[in-house]
């Protein structure tokens, strides 16, 4: 009953803090205590806090998204962009469940209905991405189906032919994240950047060695980048 409560009272202090409408579209943030799907790896599942975060557009759910309960970080950051810069390629940062026939990612390109797993990833840095996005920094999202073929394997190739493999554009799909510009307010949240973006603003918990460390996060969910 006490769970229940506290779902409640975050849902109703996000409903007045975090809708955003753009363009007669108003989308809204529910925090509550949804089960991870039944398809997530023990071992995935083992690695996700118990909040889960759902994403409507109008009122209709279109995603819900469980995070990690901790990432490590390869060193101390000092700020909130070299917080990003310290997780490993390949880090995993949670689990995405697309819940309508289709959404779109950072390239415009289409996400299919389905469960996902959310690993970081680095935009590489040649002819055909350079000045596409402003961070380099990305959530890819593998299908949970094929998410196992990475354990054991820190291959950023391998990662990218796995979740482009039956995509329409050849090309994995992509949430941008990007660092917090101040670190302050409520969190989570939803936000609204000038390039017509819309973040789930967040804070992961990582550490680096004993240390604990907070990791501020914007992830786009809608909005694309300079393709």
């Amino acid at each position: 009953m006490k769970h229940g409560m506290a779902r409640f009272a975050t849902a109703a202090v996000l409903a007045m803090i975090g809708p955003w409408a753009a363009y007669g579209v108003e989308f809204t943030l529910d925090v509550g205590e949804k089960p991870v799907p039944a398809g997530v790896s023990p071992e995935v599942k083992a690695q996700l806090a118990p909040k889960s975060y759902t994403l409507s557009e109008d009122g209709a759910a279109f995603m819900d998204i469980w995070l990690v309960s901790e990432i490590a970080l390869s060193a101390k950051p000092v700020d909130a962009k070299e917080a990003l810069e310290k997780m490993p390629q390949i880090q995993l940062l949670g689990v995405a469940e697309v819940l309508v026939p289709e959404r779109h990612d950072f390239r415009d390109d289409p996400i299919g209905k389905g469960l996902y797993v959310m690993r970081l990833a680095l935009q590489p840095q040649d002819g055909n991405h350079m000045g596409t996005a402003p961070f380099d920094t990305f959530a890819m999202l593998i299908p949970n189906a094929r998410d196992g073929e990475l354990k054991g394997v820190p291959d950023h190739k391998k990662m990218v032919d796995i979740a482009k493999e039956k995509t329409v554009t050849e090309h994995p799909p992509i949430l941008s994240l990007q660092p917090m510009k101040a670190v302050d307010g409520e969190f989570p949240r939803l936000d609204e950047g000038g390039e017509e973006w819309h973040f789930l603003t967040i804070k992961l918990p990582g550490k680096s060695g004993a240390e604990a460390v907070e990791v501020p996060v914007q992830m786009v969910f809608e909005g694309i980048g300079d393709l």
